[in-house]
């Protein structure tokens, strides 16, 4: 059976763009945070560490009673192989309610994160 021009044409098409979003979507991970800091009662900054120039996205913020989850995810594409990749990455987290003495969540993995050093203690 013989595909005619055109359809190879936009079959041809389709298949690059399935490879262009599967490869950026391979790319496109979340970021474990390692640490927070506290700017004001409803505003925080997330740590992480990652490749230089990577571009972070806050993609999940869910507030509970006792807990703040917080996902962030970075895309990084870096051409060349490199040993940056203890790059600090901040991620400012605006809240709906004040802190006061909830627990932060890495929404990634699970675990709670912790204040930074030097940090004093939340007050409510």
């Amino acid at each position: 059976m013989r595909v005619p021009h055109i359809r190879r044409r936009w079959l041809v098409l389709a298949t690059l763009v399935v490879l262009v979003l599967v490869t950026v979507r391979l790319l496109y991970q979340p970021l474990t945070l390692d640490s927070y800091r506290v700017l004001d009662t409803q505003t925080l900054v997330v740590t992480g560490h990652g490749a230089p120039g990577a571009w972070t996205n806050l993609s999940d913020v869910t507030e509970t009673d006792t807990t703040v989850t917080i996902r962030v995810d970075a895309f990084t594409f870096t051409p060349f192989p490199g040993t940056a990749a203890g790059y600090p990455l901040d991620v400012e987290v605006r809240l709906d309610a004040t802190l006061g003495g909830r627990t932060v969540i890495d929404g990634s993995t699970g675990q709670a994160v912790p204040l930074a050093a030097g940090q004093g203690a939340v007050a409510p």
